[in-house]
């Protein structure tokens, strides 16, 4: 996991838990640890991950 950051109140769009998304340090490939949801980004970014503003 050395190479991955957690993303703050992000909620993954396969199980919809909290903060257990995790972005590559190159932005290049976003995972859940909870369900093992995976996506590599492409040029133009993602959608489909949410943040939670409190």
């Amino acid at each position: 996991m050395k190479d991955y950051k957690f993303i703050a109140g992000a909620v993954c769009p396969s199980c919809g838990d909290t903060d257990s998304i995790i972005l590559k340090n190159d932005d290049s490939i976003i995972k859940c640890i909870s369900c093992n949801y995976f996506e590599k980004k492409d040029k133009k970014g993602t959608e489909s991950i949410k943040i939670i503003n409190d």
